[in-house]
């Protein structure tokens, strides 16, 4: 039984470190149940392949290689076959071993389940361009990364895909636009990887190239984890803003802000001199500041009857200090 165990988180590691590169972060909700899923994933597979009191003498024993996983994973989803979860693990099963038209398939089947969900479509549309002979992405693909963005416009993964195939297609107005609406969402590092691809579209369409990345903001940063209160999650406005931000201990315009979706708790983001409101009072120049929380619902930043905020909390200003808000109350 120990080496059954041994072997399923060897498995699920493998699966997780696959899963786990650039561009994912952009999946928030969905990010969060395909995290799940995969967790649940590594319980199902004791559950679903470890049964001691199995009849089939295949199944007793325990996979010891990551091709004996996926067979028995796939004998039982023959019998289970509603499992989302077991068929994006072996949809990850199979990527991870090079076999793309085996996760095409096993993507395919998961899609169907949950014919809606945008981390699924990217997933099948990347699956069945890797297992296109030619490399490209295939026109049912091309829908489902066009459907993705439709049904969530910040999709990182989706947004990159789609404008490569653009790209691919010889639209590359097209892909520049695509890339120029992912740059800003993207990390320091991924944008760095990105802009040249952006530049190489953007002077095929016979556009200017971007202007050069503004240097890093000088001055320290603070790392700010903001979670919502379970209690909350019910209250959470669609299409709701969410504001981080620093303010002098006596008041006024905040020394830093940042806006994003209110979406994906718990998030966590920087706020440095570069989020400042105004140039004569910055973030570095403060030695302590009260940071606060705020979900909108009309997507301002003042504050409004039936917003969500957190309580406010000091810290002291220095490089890589770090803390933590959780919205728990309502605004009256």
């Amino acid at each position: 039984m120990t080496v059954f165990v041994l072997a399923s988180l060897a498995v699920v590691l493998v699966l997780v470190a696959f899963a786990l590169r650039p561009l994912w972060t952009g999946a928030r909700r969905s990010a969060l149940a395909l995290a799940l899923a995969l967790g649940v994933g590594t319980a199902g597979l004791y559950a679903l392949l470890g049964s001691p009191d199995a009849l089939d003498p295949a199944q007793v024993k325990a996979p010891e290689t990551l091709e004996e996983a996926i067979v028995q994973l796939e004998r039982r989803l023959a019998d289970e076959p509603g499992s989302v979860e077991g068929w994006v693990l072996l949809g990850r099963s199979h990527a991870a071993r090079g076999n793309w038209p085996g996760a095409a398939d096993a993507f395919g089947k998961a899609q169907a389940l949950l014919p809606e969900e945008p981390d699924l479509m990217v997933e099948l549309a990347d699956a069945r361009m890797r297992a296109a002979p030619d490399g490209r992405f295939p026109a049912d693909a091309v829908a489902l990364l066009e459907r993705a963005v439709q049904l969530r416009p910040d999709h990182q993964r989706a947004l990159f895909y789609l404008g490569a195939q653009q790209l691919q297609a010889g639209r590359p107005a097209d892909a520049a636009a695509t890339w120029g609406s992912l740059l800003p969402l993207v990390d320091a590092n991924t944008a760095k990887a990105l802009r040249p691809q952006l530049d190489t579209a953007r002077e095929q369409a016979g556009l200017p190239p971007l202007e050069p990345a503004p240097e890093a903001a000088a001055g320290p940063g603070l790392a700010v984890t903001v979670a919502l209160d379970p209690a909350l999650a019910g209250q959470l406005p669609p299409n709701a803003t969410l504001y981080v931000f620093a303010r002098t201990l006596e008041g006024g315009l905040p020394v830093a802000v940042k806006r994003l979706p209110a979406e994906g708790f718990p998030v966590t983001v920087s706020l440095s001199d570069a989020d400042g409101l105004m140039p004569a009072q910055k973030l570095s120049g403060q030695d302590r500041v009260l940071l606060m929380a705020r979900v909108s619902r009309s997507g301002d930043a003042g504050a409004s009857p039936g917003d969500l905020e957190a309580e406010a909390l000091e810290l002291d200003v220095a490089d890589g200090a770090n803390a933590t808000l959780v919205i728990a109350k309502v605004v009256q």
